[in-house]
């Protein structure tokens, strides 16, 4: 069996990490923390969110070092609870891309809708054709995907400069807010402060995809930990910079909110409003990644018998069709629901979020299971703290991932009687060749 070498050094690891974990979430989660919260509000919610993430960086970062294999995320679950952990994670994942793709649409759809005043009809139509590119950029092959996201990632880094060094006016008065949050002087309401957090949870999605690449990782004893850590800094000082600009413009009176919030900026920065197309170019190809990973994940759970076996075919140009097909056909019942039923795009956010604090759940015991000293206690106490604040404030809508995890469950325990009926048949078919054969000469 040949394995992956061990191709990947620091800084391309660190490349790598950047690029799973700044995407859509720059664009969009500044604006919808001021539309959840008060600037204050919003100012807590990313420096609670930046603590809570901590532990869970250090519990992947331990993880990473001791079981750095392909098998990621679903090597973990097993781990935590035995071989259904594996079903469980993938219903998990697989249902927050259900929901997570539209929400990407929908954000890209809602800069356009700045740039060009749509119609809240307007929006939902243009989110249908951002998940149609989706679809054909993916069905174009590998080669168009990763085009896509070369051109995507350097427009999306000069965007982060631009809108950081011609904003930076605001950054003082963000800090002077920032202490006054802290201080306990500002305009809190604990209740949002908890759901700006739980929103911004979206930002800290991505270390955990980080597992399946962590066996290419040269020199893992020294090079893993401080992955994950310096990734961890980069990307949390640019959320928190951007957080806190935001901040300080908003309380100056520019428009930031809602999920095209940021294209405020846009007008202290020189461009204009080419700069908001950028924006929804960073948008749809951040879109077709997430189609990418979720046309895979069924494609893998489909030959494995976690999910339907449909999703587990080819075409002859070696692309998972059903799955993609399967996954437009969902976002566009998904996007027109959320214009008839009026569901906000941070109410999708926060579903897809509410599931990966349940799939951290497994990473924790895993963690719990395998680690050793006082490092066991302390970090598992943290990260158990972390997520209870997270899940504390959802109702009724743990019913998703409950039921998720249940009917990950339900399936593993079929594939586990199906085999065992396949392999019933196949003894009692051995024993009746058996009775079939002559009988051997006695001497």
């Amino acid at each position: 069996m040949t394995e992956l070498g061990k191709t990947i050094t620091l800084r391309r690891g660190l490349g790598l990490a950047i690029c799973m974990l700044i995407g859509t979430g720059i664009l969009a989660l500044p604006g919808l923390a001021l539309d959840a919260g008060s600037v204050h509000e919003a100012v807590l919610g990313w420096f609670l969110i930046s603590l809570i993430a901590v532990p869970l960086i250090q519990i992947c970062a331990r993880l990473g070092l001791k079981f750095p294999s392909t098998s990621g995320l679903a090597g973990y679950a097993e781990e935590a609870v035995g071989p259904w952990g594996g079903y469980a994670v993938s219903y998990l994942v697989g249902g927050s891309f259900f929901f997570g793709l539209p929400a990407v649409a929908l954000i890209g759809s809602e800069y356009m809708g700045q740039l060009f005043t749509l119609s809240e009809a307007g929006v939902a139509l243009f989110a249908v054709l951002l998940v149609t590119l989706m679809l054909l950029s993916n069905l174009a092959g590998m080669k168009a995907i990763s085009l896509i996201n070369y051109m995507a990632l350097a427009v999306l880094f000069l965007l982060i400069g631009l809108l950081i060094g011609f904003n930076l006016d605001f950054f003082g008065s963000g800090v002077g807010i920032a202490r006054e949050a802290l201080n306990g002087n500002g305009n809190v309401d604990l209740s949002n402060v908890w759901k700006v957090t739980a929103l911004l949870f979206w930002a800290f999605l991505g270390w955990e995809n980080l597992s399946f690449s962590l066996g290419e990782i040269k020199d893992p004893e020294k090079n893993v930990p401080l992955l994950y850590w310096l990734s961890f800094a980069l990307v949390t000082s640019i959320y928190i910079l951007l957080a806190l600009i935001s901040a300080g413009a908003s309380a100056a009176g520019v428009p930031l909110r809602g999920a095209a919030g940021l294209s405020g900026l846009v007008l202290f920065t020189p461009g204009g409003n080419f700069l908001v197309w950028l924006m929804v170019i960073v948008v749809a190809a951040n879109a077709c990644s997430w189609n990418f990973t979720a046309s895979r994940l069924l494609y893998a759970g489909g030959r494995t018998g976690i999910f339907p076996e449909t999703f587990g075919k080819l075409s002859k140009r070696d692309i998972p069709v059903s799955g993609l097909v399967g996954l437009y056909v969902l976002s566009i019942i998904l996007i027109l629901g959320s214009y008839f039923f009026k569901v906000p795009v941070s109410a999708m956010i926060l579903l897809v979020n509410q599931n990966f604090v349940f799939l951290y759940a497994f990473i924790i015991v895993a963690y719990w299971k395998t680690e050793t000293g006082w490092q066991k206690w302390v970090f598992s106490a943290l990260s158990l703290v972390s997520l209870s604040f997270l899940v504390s404030g959802f109702s009724w809508e743990v019913i998703y991932p409950i039921f998720l995890i249940g009917f990950g469950y339900y399936r593993f325990i079929g594939k586990k009687r199906q085999l065992k009926t396949l392999q019933s048949g196949k003894d009692l078919s051995l024993c009746e060749d058996c009775m079939e054969l002559p009988c051997p000469t006695q001497h």
